[in-house]
């Protein structure tokens, strides 16, 4: 009988082995992670959550078909990871790749031709000839059918250019987006989310936008995209967010993007501070945005016990009165003190505002009378430097890998030394700011002032900043044995040290606060000038999240790739060598191995 290694060295011998490893790695698959930032391992929490998920996921991926190498990266990352993460479901995701067209229905579609017929029917056309030209219809429609359903669900389309020829170019229009659903609920995930970075070009000195890096970005985010919404769709109750009320705070058509994103995502309701004896712990968080009336003692003592309770405060706070209206009027205005009687509370949290404005070189724009032509004034877009763009520390989850977010009349903010409670900076300046001080007189003049960099010498001044842990009492001896007695019967005792708990304050009370016309409200943070949407929202929602939510899911935030591209005018010198390394070593490794087999063989035959 021959030893085993005989059958070993022979040809069906190997192949049965390399058979038998693929029937093993199909029933144990593994792979390793050999990048410095391990892109390709799922952190605890998504393995936890994933392990966790009762009834199936379904996550159709708008990237289907072919794509230039860039967005190809993108498409193979996505499947990628949602392979591994379906592993870790028990296979209970569901992922399929799918073409935007394939969305829509034929109902749809017939829906879509019969409005056609009757709007040319109430134009006096005939109809009936038209009945010929349906799938005529149906193709030249069907994009734009596509594009108004995906958007109104907030999924964006995107231009993309694709290379023809060497100096011929075609646009084509793609959404690269998922859809997560889950028992008839719905979340869009948008795959392209994520700081957008740009490279300027040596010689035009245009701004273009950096493809590679911009992905790159969208990519570190992925895991945390997918793991938010399937933790957020399965939820099986919504966090209770309170909006205060009772000290001014805005309730008009300016909070109607705040309202719909709240009620959306959280069971929301309005809180009046002054009709309530305290704040229930049921809230999972309670909103204060831009309140013009101060707050008295008592009001103070409510909100200091929900947070020595537990309870999280979002503080969206204008301490100067500093309105744009005004200077419609003239030219000239002046910002003075709401008075609003917090900074007592707020010191005793670790947080000052300061009574100053911020400018900034980096800012949004605004329309200016700039010069007069036949007695028509002239309009042009002018930078207004009171309108800063906030850049995002690049430390926290909250913020890290964020776009800039757009702010009105900014105050500056300072931490104080507090025991046992840790601050975190969200948001601040650009390095080219400078303040001035109360009392603030906003003229149109400071325009002028903001292409000289020598009075722009301010860096990243803090505009947001999260603190948590535990806090101190401002009451704890200032409170009477009555107040004291009220507000044991209402949480159980009165404290004067806070359970561990987290705040995020805000110097400016517009951040979360929306445009609008007589016809229409617009998105929050948007700039109408620029025509361009900043991040305020997805600012406000990773807040909230991160208060009310999965803190370890939104810490995935913090994962990293790096771009390694290569040196494209090195590869153009290298190509050739290289083409003989990557093509003809193989061949010849093939043949230095057939070589040395056969000669092993005959020696051991002879």
């Amino acid at each position: 009988m021959k030893p085993f290694s005989k059958y070993i060295n022979t040809w069906p011998g190997i192949i049965f082995i390399l058979l038998l490893l693929n029937i093993l790695a199909a029933f144990a698959p593994f792979r390793v992670d050999l990048t410095d930032e391990k892109r390709y391992t799922l952190s605890p929490a998504t393995r936890k959550l994933l392990e966790k998920i009762e009834e199936p996921v379904t996550i159709d991926i708008l990237l289907k078909g072919e794509f230039p190498a860039v967005f190809k990266k993108l498409q193979n990352s996505t499947s990628d990871l949602l392979q591994e993460m379906q592993r870790y479901s028990g296979n209970k995701l569901l992922i399929k790749f799918t073409d935007a067209q394939d969305l829509i229905s034929e109902n749809q579609k017939e829906i879509l031709f019969t409005n056609y017929l009757t709007q040319m029917r109430a134009m006096g056309y005939a109809v009936d000839s038209m009945i010929k030209i349906k799938p005529e219809f149906e193709e030249r429609y069907k994009e734009r059918l596509i594009s108004d359903s995906l958007q109104s669900l907030g999924i964006m389309p995107y231009n993309l250019q694709v290379q023809q020829k060497e100096n011929e170019q075609t646009q084509r229009i793609i959404f690269p987006a998922a859809i997560v659903t889950y028992k008839g609920n719905i979340i869009p995930i948008d795959l392209l989310s994520g700081k957008t970075e740009y490279t300027r070009d040596p010689v035009s000195g245009r701004l273009a936008l950096d493809e590679a890096k911009s992905i790159a970005n969208a990519e570190a985010l992925l895991e945390f995209q997918f793991a938010a919404a399937i933790d957020k769709i399965q939820r099986k109750s919504k966090p209770a967010i309170g909006y205060l009320v009772g000290n001014g705070q805005p309730m008009g058509p300016e909070t109607y993007d705040l309202v719909q994103t709240l009620e959306s995502d959280y069971r929301f309701s309005i809180f009046d501070l002054n009709k309530y004896d305290y704040i229930p712990t049921d809230l999972a968080a309670l909103l204060i945005v831009k309140p013009s009336i101060g707050f008295t003692d008592s009001s103070k003592l409510k909100l200091d016990q929900y947070v020595m309770n537990g309870g999280k405060i979002f503080w969206m706070l204008d301490m100067l009165h500093a309105e744009k209206d005004s200077l419609a009027i003239q030219a000239q205005t002046l910002a003075y003190d709401r008075n609003l009687q917090l900074d007592d509370l707020l010191f005793r949290y670790g947080v000052r505002i300061n009574r100053d404005l911020l400018q900034d070189q980096q800012c949004d724009l605004t329309k200016m009378v700039v010069g007069n032509a036949g007695g028509q004034p002239q309009l042009a877009d002018v930078p207004f430097n009171y309108y800063p763009l906030l850049q995002n520390s690049g430390t926290h989850p909250i913020t890290k890998n964020l776009e800039p977010v757009l702010a009105q009349f900014v105050n500056t903010l300072d931490t104080v030394e507090t025991k046992e409670v840790n601050k975190f900076i969200l948001l601040h300046s650009s390095e080219n700011a400078k303040t001035i001080s109360t009392p603030a007189l906003i003229s149109l003049q400071e325009l002028q002032t903001i292409s000289n960099p020598e009075l722009y010498k301010l860096k990243n001044k803090p505009v947001a900043v999260l603190t948590e842990g535990n806090f101190t009492s401002l009451f704890a001896n200032r409170a009477s044995g009555e107040q004291k007695a009220k507000f044991t019967s209402y949480y159980g005792d009165f404290l004067s040290k806070s359970k561990f708990t987290q705040q995020i304050i805000v110097s400016d009370g517009d951040i979360v606060l929306n445009t609008y016309t007589q016809r229409e409200p617009f998105p929050m943070g948007l700039s109408r000038a620029q025509e361009r949407t900043f991040a305020n929202k997805l600012f406000l929602q990773n807040c909230l999240e991160y208060l009310t939510g999965n803190s370890d899911i939104i810490k995935l935030r913090n994962k990293e790739i790096t771009v390694r591209l290569l040196n494209k005018q090195k590869l153009e010198e290298d190509k050739s060598f290289w083409q003989i390394i990557i093509v003809g070593l193989p061949l010849l490794l093939v043949a230095l191995g057939w070589f040395i087999y056969n000669a092993i063989r005959k020696k051991q035959y002879q």
